[in-house]
């Protein structure tokens, strides 16, 4: 029997106390028999592992169960415990909590988590994240109401698919059922979410369909633009460090490729008097018109 398994199977039963023999092969992917000659060998091992036929019955393990430390190494317990650590950072399941909780208890150890990541913003996409979970998993259409690049706001119905991180930012991935296509779109401009309840099937789509996206390849502009020194700890932040060096009278200068994105206009206007566009001269004239667009504003 493959250690693997073995863990798979006390694992199961650690986190939902009570299984019946087929959930543990179709979750395995053996067969019944193999489940049972499995179990029979964790008994002989000394793990108190016990079934019960009949109705309510199932494979479960005593509530007092410790793992015997010859089942793992230290090293593969360690493993385990901060693999569960790094995706308990990520805020995004709270059963993992529980199941670090209860493996710590079993192995006996606690150690502090060698990465942590907080992936939380100024505002909260608890309730999102919850609603687009249960839909995914249910497979169940969800209507919202979403606002693009361009400002334009539009109702869309989607077949939710998968939450990816990417760029610093929470998408959803999802079958758009007006555009007839795969769509991305960004949790943060999502609004009015509902959950229709209405099943779908899986529709079977290539993976290079499903990614292309946002998972492409960037186009990307050649900026140079000085920036006054004392904004540094934004540059620094939001560049990578290879495009920046510092000017003889401390300014920075940045001179590299950068993503062709709506946004970068509006993040060199963020920067107020302190940025200068060199090129591309398409942006410098951008900026200025934007400027100019702002002035007569103030003054209407």
């Amino acid at each position: 029997m493959q250690t693997h398994r073995l863990f798979d199977i006390i694992y199961i039963l650690l986190t939902t106390q009570k299984v019946t023999a087929k959930e543990l092969s179709e979750r395995c992917h053996v067969s019944i028999r193999t489940i049972y000659r499995d179990i029979d060998r964790m008994s002989q091992s000394g793990i108190p592992i016990y079934t019960q036929k009949g109705n309510g019955g199932g494979v479960s393990l005593l509530s007092d169960f410790v793992l015997d430390k010859v089942l793992l190494t230290q090293k593969e317990k360690q493993s385990i415990l901060q693999a569960l650590q790094a995706q308990q950072s990520l805020n995004v399941d709270t059963s993992t909590t529980e199941s670090l909780n209860k493996l710590s208890a079993l192995f006996g150890q606690m150690t502090e988590p060698w990465l942590s990541i907080d992936l939380r913003r100024w505002y909260k996409l608890d309730d999102h994240f919850e609603q687009l979970k249960s839909a995914i998993l249910a497979q169940q259409v969800i209507r919202f109401r979403y606002y693009n690049v361009k400002g334009e706001c539009c109702d869309r119905n989607v077949e939710p698919l998968q939450l990816v991180f990417k760029s610093m930012s929470w998408y959803l991935k999802a079958y758009c059922l007006s555009k007839n296509d795969i769509r991305f779109f960004k949790l943060s401009r999502i609004t009015h979410l509902v959950n229709t309840h209405y099943s779908y099937s899986r529709r079977t789509l290539p993976t290079e369909k499903l990614d292309k996206q946002i998972l492409a390849k960037q186009d990307q502009v050649k900026l140079v633009m000085q920036v006054s020194a004392h904004l540094g700890y934004r540059i620094y932040d939001e560049f990578p460090i290879s495009i920046i060096r510092q000017l003889p009278n401390g300014d920075l200068l940045i001179d590299g490729l950068v993503p062709n994105e709506d946004w970068l206009c509006s993040y060199i206007l963020s920067l107020g008097e302190d940025a200068k566009v060199i090129t591309p001269e398409s942006l410098r004239m951008n900026v200025l018109t934007k400027i100019e667009d702002m002035r007569r504003r103030y003054h209407e």
